[in-house]
């Protein structure tokens, strides 16, 4: 008779939940605890990438709720890290990394390899040639944009990264990584902006035209200077 009696109890706990997802409470219409979209959008609905919901979970949320991704995501902040990325500067285009070896040598997985440039004379240059990350083995430590000398290389936040073949496709070679300092600093702004990279950034300028100058055996041309951006206060509120 207990065995029986807890049973009941247990289909009732099942039925209740399952009446509350999607007749009462947070699960009213069958609408998304989240947000999301229309109702009844199972197999149809308004689903372009980039635009969907994200939801906060904080503090003030009431409970927790499964994030239903794609259609619902959560927030990605500044220091989330999958791969590496290459910079290179809008103002000249000009590539920051010189193919030094050291993110290749400090990456625990070994993940990284590369080549050196070579001049219109056949000696190398400090401009990669090539250079290759396995996604697959990445381990998204962040110890070679930590230990890049050059200010090279940076963290991405794309995460979206699976597809139907492994071979070649999870090979990301130096087109595939690299991006402006624009767009870094629009996906890291706290970071662009700090006090550290902006000294960071004068230092490899002030040495970055003489170096490509000098590996096309011209003369050296002053170097340009990196200036922080200056911040607007915002107005008192009204």
């Amino acid at each position: 008779m207990g065995y029986g009696r807890g049973l009941i109890v247990g289909h009732w706990v099942t039925l209740r939940r399952f009446l509350r997802t999607f007749l009462v409470g947070h699960g009213r219409t069958m609408k998304r605890r989240g947000g999301g979209y229309q109702p009844l959008d199972f197999w149809f609905g308004k689903k372009v990438r980039g635009d969907e919901p994200t939801i906060q979970q904080d503090a003030t949320t009431e409970g927790l709720f499964t994030v239903e991704y794609p259609d619902e995501r959560l927030p990605v902040y500044e220091r989330f890290r999958v791969l590496p990325m290459l910079v290179y500067d809008d103002v000249d285009g000009n590539v920051r990394c010189t193919s030094c070896n050291i993110c290749a040598k400090v990456c625990p997985p070994q993940c990284i390899w590369m080549t050196h440039a070579q001049g219109p004379d056949g000696k190398p240059v400090p401009l990669p040639a090539d250079f290759y990350i396995d996604m697959d083995v990445c381990m998204n430590c962040g110890l070679c944009a930590e230990y890049c000398p050059f200010d090279a290389i940076k963290m991405d936040h794309n995460f979206e990264l699976s597809n139907y073949e492994r071979h070649q496709t999870h090979i990301f070679s130096l087109q595939d990584l690299l991006v402006s300092s624009e767009f870094y600093a629009k996906t890291h702004p706290d970071a662009y902006d700090s006090a550290d990279e902006v000294t960071e950034r004068n230092k490899v300028a002030k040495k970055k035209d003489q170096r490509l100058q000098k590996a096309l055996g011209l003369g050296a041309k002053p170097a340009s200077t990196v200036r922080p951006v200056a911040k607007v206060a915002a107005a008192p509120p009204a």
